[in-house]
């Protein structure tokens, strides 16, 4: 009698934990172990779960739910690096911070999960009885069976995967806008698949793994059941269908990929070569934060590691014209060099009526007046190359005068774009904030959490910072030339955020413009993760990129997604101090996508997937 009691216990610890590690396996599929084939299987463990029990949409939640913390608490545990940044210790983090957030993500992993088991089941239909009959009518009975599973598992895939599209969609605009690691992403390896990201967005790339694992799932239970009561096994129709579909999506993607390869694209008279340079000083958030005199002292670092950088391409160059002296080698300088966010350790200050620079009203210094840059320009020129455009990473304090008074208008994370002669200055501030980090939810409704924040940083909630808006791009100039090229700026993680980069898009020549400090999170897989969120926007958008971390992936990427120049050492690990450089391939006369003038319409299409294909299970509910 106690070892019948306990065994209901005991299976449900054993489900638990098959999801738990379900889930953890599901997390090899993206950096840092970067095992992207596991994306088509990953979800095995969680139907045999759910579809070898009883259907119920809260059994179904609770297991999806520990099979997405065991994914999440995986992936993305670089995150208790905030802790250590603010000294909080790590059992306190991850009660007060990482847990909770990781609960809200596996919440939506659990409404699939509830779906999935309620609506979207498969209906299991009953094992035809042919105990007796001749062989023929038998092999007859399990065909038609066999036939009638087939067409359920169909509307079962269509409807997991569209669902698995939408709560991915949720995630990555709802619930604090985190869209990292979608299922989508572990496609990357191969730059075949993902290149249909141009059409639907990387979210509804996440519906294919999905489907075709529930297909494999329903397939494979088919064949078992019927060669158990016939010997023979049948022919599973719709995985072959699924898998002509990748095939001819694998073919295209090839051809796609290939098209906007850089090789491909610089044999093109339309197409302009710009050399960029991202600059990288490898500072986590504790060095910066603990080394006070290191803030004044950013700016004198970043010169002396750019002025480096110029120095070793032109040796490279020249060492790859002795070694081929038959070869025609041009030398390309850098045009735009990109330094990271939080590169200046002074801010700027703007008046925004006039939009031109004034001087710090608290120190009555013009930051950019004795600046070291022109120096490095003139050795620049001096090495037989043009002038360089800046991008970087700037605190900028926003002033409008009322009379003979300044009065502020908050501060901004922006980035600042200074040409060569420092005729002007023109920046971009950050409009998607992060959350905890340049803002605080709920600041005024909930008190408490105020003071806690403010205790626990040191900062006042009132001195956050100020969203930015706008979507022109940004025109600049490639110097020693009459081309103008549309800049996209992403400060931070904005260069995970589809829908904020799409309404950047203009037909012309565009580059994406990245700057990041990943030192917040130190030596982690975070800048990787990051970097290959970054590749999808140039695959929806078919714009190249130049990303500068201070700490994490300082890269150029292609239009077809492909990394063209990474920094890192030997091991392959991008935690360094150094550059990156490469040409990117830049499209004169690049189109609109047909994600960018949509938008999300894949979503809504998967949507309305879910609810046709949940109609069926509807009514069978209501008829019982």
């Amino acid at each position: 009698m106690t070892s019948d009691k306990k065994r209901p216990g005991k299976r449900r610890l054993v489900h638990i934990l098959t999801c738990l590690l379900g889930g953890a396996f599901m997390a090899l599929a993206f950096p840092p172990y970067d095992l992207g084939n596991l994306v088509w299987v990953g979800l095995i463990p969680l139907l045999c779960v759910l579809w070898l029990g009883r259907p119920g949409f809260w059994r179904g939640f609770g297991y999806a739910w520990f099979y997405g913390m065991g994914w999440y608490c995986v992936s993305f545990w670089w995150i208790h690096n905030v802790g250590l940044v603010f000294r909080i210790p790590l059992p306190v983090f991850l009660g007060i911070a990482f847990l909770p957030l990781m609960t809200v993500y596996s919440c939506l992993v659990g409404l699939w999960g509830g779906l999935a088991n309620t609506l979207l089941r498969p209906t299991m239909a009953a094992i035809p009885e042919t105990e007796g009959l001749p062989l023929q009518r038998k092999e007859q009975a399990w065909n038609q069976w066999a036939t009638a599973d087939m067409v359920n598992t169909l509307r079962c895939a269509a409807g997991c995967g569209a669902a698995w599209v939408c709560v991915e969609w949720l995630r990555a605009n709802g619930t604090l806008g985190f869209s990292w690691n979608s299922m989508g992403m572990a496609l990357y390896n191969g730059l075949s698949l993902v290149q249909w990201a141009e059409f639907i967005g990387t979210a509804a790339l996440s519906f294919f793994p999905t489907a075709a694992t529930v297909i494999l799932w329903c397939a494979s239970r088919r064949a078992w059941l019927q060669y158990r009561a016939t010997g023979r096994g049948c022919r599973p129709w719709d995985f072959y269908a699924m898998l002509v579909i990748l095939f001819g999506m694998f073919a295209g993607g090839l051809a796609l990929s290939k098209m906007y390869s850089p090789l491909v694209m610089m044999k093109r008279d339309d197409v302009l070569q710009l050399p960029v340079m991202g600059v990288q000083l490898n500072l986590d958030q504790v060095e910066r934060i603990e080394d006070g005199p290191m803030q004044p002292r950013l700016y004198g670092e970043f010169l002396r590691t750019t002025r480096q950088a110029f120095t070793e391409i032109q040796r490279a160059t020249m060492q790859k014209a002795q070694e081929n002296p038959d070869l025609a080698i041009t030398q390309q300088l850098p045009v735009w060099v990109v330094w990271p966010e939080s590169a200046m350790g002074c801010p700027i200050h703007l008046d925004v009526a006039q939009n031109k620079l004034i001087a710090d009203p608290n120190t009555t210094r013009l930051f950019f007046g004795n600046t070291g840059l022109p120096m490095v320009r003139r050795q620049v020129r001096e090495m037989g190359g043009q002038d360089f455009v800046l991008f970087t990473g700037v605190d900028q304090y926003r002033w409008e005068a009322e009379g003979s008074t300044l009065t502020p208008r908050g501060m901004y994370n922006s980035m600042a774009i200074i040409p060569g002669g420092f005729e002007s200055i023109t920046t971009a501030s950050k409009q998607h904030l992060m959350p905890f980090g340049e803002y605080l939810p709920l600041a005024q409704e909930l008190e408490w959490l105020g003071k806690l924040y403010s205790e626990m940083t040191g900062t006042q909630v009132g001195d956050g910072i100020h969203p930015g808006s706008g979507d022109d791009p940004i025109p600049v100039t490639i110097p020693g030339t009459d081309e103008t090229v549309g800049v996209i700026p992403a400060i931070c993680y904005e260069d995970t955020v589809g829908r904020l980069l799409t309404k950047y898009a203009r037909k012309g020549p565009q580059v994406i413009v990245n700057i990041s400090n990943d030192g917040w999170f130190r030596d982690s897989c975070c800048g990787e993760q990051q970097a290959r969120n970054a590749a999808f926007r140039c695959i929806e958008l078919r714009r190249p990129m130049v990303r500068a971390a201070n700490m994490g992936y300082t890269c150029a990427i292609a239009p077809n997604g492909a990394m063209l120049d990474l920094l890192q050492k030997a091991d392959g690990s991008p935690h360094l101090a150094g550059h990156s450089y490469a040409v990117l391939p830049v499209d004169k006369n690049a189109g609109i996508t047909l994600y960018a003038l949509l938008g999300d319409w894949a979503v809504v299409l998967c949507a309305l997937v879910v609810l046709v294909t949940s109609i069926p299970a509807f009514f069978r509910k209501k008829q019982a």
